[in-house]
């Protein structure tokens, strides 16, 4: 039997007898080192690519607690960019091997300048997975200040015609993508519901939907609070930012392999309504980047072989 004979009878057995002969260990050692070379390039693509994992922030109080997050790593470091944005740099350690982290600040609230950060990360770090890190209002009561969300979905709420009888929203929903919605119930399963990071006290973690446009709301009896309710009743909270990314990732897919997917997770800071305020910023904020910490080593995903 030739060796192509012995790979095709050691790899495709579909019934009768199989005989072992001398060029059975010669293929093995074929496939183990083509197996080898397989690992050993997708290192090779891993190292070539300057990060793996991207992280946005909007407002000062969400980059704070995200750089006090990275600063535990030993290589944390701050660069410029030649446009002036800081960016900071850090490696984590996780069961798979390091995880390498990128984050910086959009210049602006809103979805507009959180798409050109989303953007601009993208060019210069290439990170495959980019997350959204900040605060949010909720808009259910069994989610209250100090929550966090894990954003499976996104609901564009700011699209609409207006009409002599009110407003007609025509939104959108993106969902996250599977290999995330994978990792995070992985997240979920080790983890729980339930997180106790010391003086804070205990706060919960939630998975579901948010609404994102560039309309800040700050009233229970909002049109826009209403519409999300029609739109999916699961609903937890609504932020300015989401979409923006959600569309620049949406219009990048298609042109880049190594892009897998991205995700906003979100401290609840108040409840959307008229009593909405600055005071659990910095709350808010903390929280969120302690989830984005334990989710990190979720986050370092396979390399697929070629």
């Amino acid at each position: 039997m030739s060796a192509e004979g012995a790979r095709n009878t050691g790899l495709h057995v579909t019934g009768g007898t199989v005989s072992v002969g001398g060029n059975v260990n010669a293929v093995q050692h074929q496939h183990h080192h083509a197996a080898a070379r397989e690992s050993l390039a997708a290192a090779d693509r891993r190292a070539q690519r300057p990060t793996d994992i991207g992280i946005l922030t909007v407002l000062a109080e969400e980059m704070a607690a995200v750089v006090e997050m990275l600063g535990r790593a030993a290589d944390h470091r701050v660069e410029q960019t030649y446009g002036g944005r800081t960016v900071h740099r850090a490696t984590l350690a996780a069961d798979g091997g390091p995880v390498r982290v990128v984050a910086a600040q959009a210049l602006e609230p809103g979805t507009h300048s959180a798409a050109s950060a989303y953007q601009e990360l993208r060019r210069r770090f290439a990170p495959p997975l980019v997350l959204l890190v900040g605060i949010a209002g909720g808009v259910r009561a069994d989610v209250p200040v100090g929550d966090v969300v894990l954003a499976d979905e996104v609901i564009w709420y700011d699209s609409r015609r207006e009409t002599e009888d009110g407003p007609r929203r025509r939104g959108r929903i993106q969902a996250t993508a599977p290999v995330l919605r994978h990792r995070i119930n992985d997240f979920l399963v080790r983890h729980g519901p339930v997180m106790r990071p010391g003086p804070d006290g205990a706060f919960r973690v939630h998975r579901g939907p948010i609404g994102s446009g560039n309309a800040v709301v700050t009233d229970a009896g909002s049109g826009i609070r209403s519409w999300l309710a029609e739109v999916h009743e699961k609903t937890l909270a609504v932020e300015t930012e989401a979409a923006g990314v959600a569309q620049a990732f949406y219009e990048e897919i298609a042109d880049d392999r190594a892009l897998r997917g991205w995700m906003t997770v979100r401290g609840i800071s108040d409840r959307a309504d008229r009593h909405k305020g600055h005071a659990d910023h910095e709350l808010a904020a903390r929280h969120a980047a302690l989830v984005v910490e334990r989710l990190l080593p979720y986050l370092r995903l396979v390399e697929e072989d070629r």
